[in-house]
């Protein structure tokens, strides 16, 4: 389905959250590997960050962050790039975005419930992904309602509610006062 290019105050927001995840999941990243780069002024990042949570195997958790926030930024910028795409493109980001959503809730109550500390990056990240979820979700809505098959189904909706509705038309259209009858 082919829809105008995204410029909207929500696309634009999307996009702007989406880019502040992938700088603080990228800073995130790499202090997974160099510990004392960590920065943490609220909360206790390194309990968090050394608990057996911060990894899904082998992979870091801030690294399936990056990955969130990159997909939904490739998709936002595909469907910048090539409208025809564009529709596709909102949806998985928006897809990714509620994904992330899930596992930023379960992180968040990991941290609370289990490890017993916060750390602040990670509430930050999972507000971000909430807000992106929220904006993203609003793009897609927006890219279905200016969709041509929107557009032609509302046209068709009021065209045959103006031709129901003109005067001297019969109820079914026809003219006269009723339906036709052949002798």
């Amino acid at each position: 389905m082919t829809i105008q290019r995204p410029r909207s105050p929500l696309w634009i927001a999307a996009t702007t959250v989406v880019v502040a995840g992938v700088i603080l999941s990228a800073y995130l990243t790499w202090t997974h590997f160099d510990a004392g780069a960590l920065v943490c002024g609220l909360g206790d990042c390194h309990t968090v960050q050394a608990s057996e949570f911060a990894t899904v195997g082998p992979v870091p958790v801030a690294l399936l962050g990056l990955a969130m926030y990159g997909t939904v930024l490739a998709g936002n910028v595909v469907a910048r790039v090539r409208p025809s795409l564009a529709f596709a493109a909102l949806s998985i980001a928006f897809a990714a975005a509620l994904g992330g959503t899930v596992f930023a809730s379960y992180l968040t109550w990991l941290e609370v419930a289990v490890i017993g500390a916060i750390c602040q990056w990670c509430v930050v990240s999972a507000i971000l992904t909430v807000l992106l979820t929220i904006s993203q979700g609003g793009v897609v809505w927006q890219a279905l309602a200016m969709s041509p098959v929107a557009e032609s189904e509302t046209i068709a909706a009021d065209a045959a509610s103006l031709k129901a509705d003109s005067p001297g038309r019969g109820p079914l259209g026809l003219g006269g006062n009723g339906p036709r009858t052949v002798s």
